[in-house]
């Protein structure tokens, strides 16, 4: 698992690559702890390169967000691949999220409003 994280336009951004699965957790839970410490109230999620998820990703997912919204910041995905986007749309994540389709989208919605 590779993760890239940046600021841009008060957004805390993070690009995660490869494996979304329960082995990587550690490190993902690592970037996701640095993310709320920031006074940044937006977080992105790239999952552009993310290749599997598993149920503990989406647990972690959505404690995540639970969190950030108890700190009235917002979450936002982008760049799922289908397969990810069918697994998310199965088990009723894609209501619970706001998801963009790509890095552009995302910042046309949120950054350039």
């Amino acid at each position: 698992m590779v993760i890239t994280e940046s600021v841009s336009q008060g957004w805390h951004i993070i690009q995660l690559e490869g494996k979304f699965i329960v082995r990587n957790l550690t490190v993902i839970r690592k970037a996701f702890e640095r993310a709320e410490r920031e006074s940044i109230p937006g977080i992105a999620i790239d999952l552009s390169g993310v290749s599997q998820v598993d149920s503990s990703a989406i647990t972690i997912l959505m404690n995540f967000q639970r969190r950030v919204i108890q700190k009235d910041g917002l979450l936002v995905l982008f760049g799922l691949r289908s397969d990810i986007t069918e697994i998310f749309s199965i088990v009723g994540i894609d209501k619970l999220f706001r998801i963009c389709r790509d890095r552009e989208d995302f910042e046309t919605l949120y950054v350039h409003q």
